[in-house]
């Protein structure tokens, strides 16, 4: 390396070095800010923390270059420099003393220092790998490598590879969520205790089972002790002592070996073995999606990339661990249809046992009827048009109809009517049929619309804001009607009758993860993905779904991380917009749920963001309809995606507190006086009650922020618990204010607060509390109490 260049790189070197001096001096000094005092002075061992990081810098860059001039060629200087641009992001770590402008606590303080860490070392080093990309084409790189002695294997040995990979990611995943404290939620109980009445009395009468509470089998009675799970079912024609489920038997009857085990076990390790009980689907799921990208396209970094994004992004990698019958019939389907638009023709005994699974679709639910007729008819379709069997096609038509045939006997025998409805309705008399088709035919065009956009778009449950990669389903969708129109056209067949079923009733999916209703279709998005990958020419589009899926994966991780997101319903009695998901990635200055479109059960016409999102989505797919030219990315889009994401990330996740003000508890005391609470900052196990009393009903630290429209003079707290004993210490911001014990009683306290936290027209105040709960009473039955009262001498 020339002296010039050397002397430019140690000048650059050490500007670097002095913003993580500066980063590491402040972060270290955190520790002892307090929101009266949080001004920065630079100590000498700021000189230290410089040094350090200038000799590691130097270390890295010199050990990096050699390899890089070894391995791709190429002179060092060349790679010198490409490796000091690449740093640049690293920059950012210079402003870091303007965070101190915006401090609430030294605790928030850190956690947008780390974040700040995080995003400048994420953005060097994706700048230094795609710095690396077009190198790696002409070399190749140890992932290519990989895949090559993968794709060596016999295909036996892959197949059962990838099962026992996603299966074991999905124990990891239940694992999380169960330790976090999820149990089961939506349909879940229903499809249990259908399986506690298979197991226990062998009939799916679970009348008995609703007045026995047999469904403290698998919820904990310590947990939830107030529980009474109401009646989701139906009257038979036996009359009151006959309630039959509205969640068919089949996924009960899969579920049925992992019950029988979970009734060994108790507590977390009971949950975790029901919730894994359909991972093994999940993952036969993902090989379909290798199999068809392999047998189709003949590619195995697409095939393998294809399952990877699949299995481990929403919805698949959440279902798999939740207890719903969509990843079954998302199977079922997905094999049927690479079955009989394969190549060959299947075998009479593949298509037996094609006909089959075709066949169990009614037996996990009745709408799923709207998807087994048009895959018969898309299976005869092939079977006849494309591989000419004639005759041997009745092996795939005749199990399904028996099985059909069979299922309407079944509701015959259950409510004494041929009427399927009657699973849903019970047994409907000639006025309760007219009220019905009345209600129906009342429904509002516009509400149906709104289901139906819901199931992408909403930011409670709909699926493409949770796993963006989907987006290109629809250019997908435009290069399979290009290149093969009958898989369009049967793909599409195959779909479109059970969304429109669902849009047509308003049904929304309840307490389950996002994308519920898009789950037994999500293998037809996948195979669209998969045509947009092969055929799309245009640099920028592929450049930008890597984006999208990398923020699948981010998304997921997040979910994982934090899994009362998941549950976010869109049904009527829920008229708030803001998914928890993004209101989690807001902060006090910025909040994002009011950009995002949002299609819950009220009146939607004017509300804009809906308008901007299906503009955006519909100039999306026609810049790829009328962008046919291949052109190369150009250089400078990764820096500018990365530069782009880190300021945006700095705006929205690091320079202010993260404390989004939403939703507003108002409290009034007086004509005169009144507080907002703000309750997603305090965190699950709070209720709270008109009066601004506040029940604690978990042994957990809580945040209570809280603004006035007026300063507060003084401040009146109440709390504890008539019957129990608690220790508990109580910060103002990071200022100590109380610690103590209560013993099965009531305290008071009055104090002047010392510090504020001024927005806009608000003051702005946080009291935290660390509970500790030392007696044996249950929280859920006697919770803690904690009042705030704005006080006058």
């Amino acid at each position: 390396m020339k002296s010039s260049s050397r002397s430019v790189a140690v000048f650059f070197f050490f500007i670097l070095s002095l913003g993580i001096a500066l980063f590491l001096d402040i972060y270290i000094k955190s520790y002892r800010f307090t929101i009266l005092d949080h001004s920065y002075r630079p100590g000498l061992i700021a000189i230290l923390y410089g040094a350090a990081a200038l000799g590691l810098l130097f270390l890295l860059s010199s050990l990096l270059t050699r390899w890089e001039a070894s391995y791709f060629g190429a002179d060092p200087t060349f790679w010198s420099r490409r490796g000091a641009l690449a740093l640049l992001p690293l920059g950012f770590l210079f402003l870091s003393p303007w965070l101190l402008r915006f401090y609430m606590t030294g605790g928030d303080l850190r956690v947008r220092l780390r974040l700040l860490a995080v995003s400048a070392v994420t953005a060097a080093l994706f700048l230094k790998l795609s710095g690396f990309a077009r190198f790696l084409v002409k070399r190749g790189s140890l992932f290519d490598r990989a895949i090559l002695r993968f794709s060596a294997l016999p295909p036996r040995r892959r197949i059962i590879s990838l099962f026992l990979a996603s299966f074991f990611i999905y124990q990891a995943a239940a694992f999380i969520l169960v330790s976090r404290g999820t149990t089961f939620s939506g349909d879940e109980p229903y499809y249990l205790l259908s399986a506690h009445s298979l197991l226990r009395d062998g009939d799916i009468n679970v009348a008995n089972n609703y007045a026995q509470q047999d469904y403290f089998h698998f919820y904990s009675k310590k947990d939830h002790p107030r529980l009474k799970l109401g009646i989701y079912g139906r009257q038979g024609k036996k009359g009151k002592d006959s309630i039959y489920p509205i969640n068919l038997p089949g996924i009960s009857v899969l579920m049925l070996p992992f019950y029988w085990l979970s009734q060994l076990v108790s507590g977390r390790w009971l949950t975790f073995i029901l919730k894994t009980s359909l991972s093994l689907w999940a993952s036969l799921l993902g090989l379909q999606v290798y199999l068809y990208a392999r047998e189709r396209w003949e590619r195995e970094r697409l095939s393998l990339g294809l399952w990877a994004l699949y299995a481990f992004s929403a919805p698949v990698l959440f279902y798999a661990v939740h207890l719903y019958p969509e990843v079954p019939i998302a199977f079922f389907a997905f094999y049927i249809f690479r079955k009989v638009s394969g190549r060959a023709a299947p075998s009479t005994i593949g298509m037996i046992f094609c006909g089959f699974l075709l066949g169990l679709f009614p037996w996990f639910g009745l709408k799923y009827s709207f998807i087994f007729y048009p895959m018969l008819l898309v299976s005869l379709y092939f079977l006849l048009k494309e591989h000419k069997v004639r005759l041997k096609a009745l092996a795939i038509a005749v199990p399904p109809l028996i099985s059909m045939a069979l299922f309407y006997v079944f509701v015959y025998s259950l409510y004494g009517t041929f009427s399927p409805i009657a699973v849903y309705e019970g047994v409907m008399s000639p006025e309760r049929t007219e009220a019905f088709r009345q209600l129906l035919l009342g429904i509002p065009l516009r509400a149906r619309i709104d289901a139906f956009l819901d199931y992408f778009l909403d930011q409670r449950d709909g699926l493409l804001l949770y796993s963006p990669l989907y987006f290109f389903a629809f250019l997908g969708f435009v290069e399979i009607c290009r290149r093969k129109k009958s898989d369009f056209w049967a793909l599409l067949f195959i779909g479109l009758p059970f969304l429109l079923n669902y849009a047509l009733f308003t049904h929304r999916q309840g307490t389950a993860p996002q994308g519920r209703v898009l789950t037994p279709l999500s293998w037809i998005l996948i195979i669209a993905v998969g045509y947009f990958l092969v055929y799309n020419r245009r640099k920028a589009f592929s450049f930008f779904f890597g984006a999208a899926a990398g923020a699948g994966y981010v998304t997921a991780g997040i979910l994982l991380a934090n899994p009362s997101f998941l549950y976010q319903p869109t049904t009527h009695e829920f008229t708030s917009r803001p998914g928890e998901f993004f209101v989690y990635l807001s902060n006090l200055h910025f909040f994002l749920p009011p950009l995002l479109p949002s299609f819950i059960k009220v009146d939607n016409t004017r509300y804009l963001p809906n308008y901007v999102w299906l503009a955006a989505l519909l100039a999306f797919v026609a810049a790829s309809v009328f962008s046919r030219k291949e052109r190369p990315l150009g250089r400078a889009v990764p820096s500018v995606f990365a530069y782009a994401v880190l300021t945006a990330a700095f705006l929205l996740w690091v320079l202010f507190p993260r404390s989004p003000l939403y939703p507003v508890k108002a409290v009034e005391y007086s004509p005169q006086s009144a507080l907002g609470f703000y309750t997603f900052p305090m965190g699950k196990g709070v209720i709270a009650k008109e009066s601004g009393d506040f029940y604690l009903h978990f042994e957990k630290p809580y945040r209570f922020l809280f603004g006035s429209r007026k300063k507060l003079e003084r401040v009146k707290l109440r709390f504890g618990s008539i019957k129990g004993d608690y220790s508990l210490a109580m910060r103002q911001f990071d200022l100590p204010l109380w610690e103590g014990k209560t013993n099965g009683e009531l305290k008071e306290m009055e104090f002047a607060p010392a510090a504020v936290y001024e927005f806009k027209r608000l003051f702005l105040y946080e009291i935290d509390l660390r509970l500790t709960h030392r007696s044996d009473e249950s929280m859920l039955l006697d919770p803690f109490l904690f009042q705030v009262i704005p006080w006058r001498d």
